[in-house]
């Protein structure tokens, strides 16, 4: 028999409570709120990987941070 666990975690870096962003509880821990563009509750501040997800994984992680520069490139550009 085994038991695993997973500890909370925390934010490593205040810089997303500084910058104002939201958080909502993520199963681990807090998370930060993001919408369905990867955009956190301040304009033109996106966050991806474990800071914005529940779910700890390297290829959501990869995938969500190429992601939220697809968004953020766009945001850019088109405005």
């Amino acid at each position: 028999r085994a038991m695993f666990t997973a500890p909370r975690n925390i934010m490593a870096s205040p810089l997303a409570e500084q910058l104002g962003c939201g958080f909502s509880e993520g199963l681990l821990g807090p998370v930060i709120s993001v919408d369905d563009r990867q955009q956190t509750t301040v304009p033109g501040v996106y966050a991806a990987g474990d800071a914005a997800r529940s779910m700890h994984n390297i290829a959501f992680a990869v995938s969500g941070g190429a992601f939220a520069g697809v968004c953020a490139h766009q945001s850019l550009v088109f405005g």
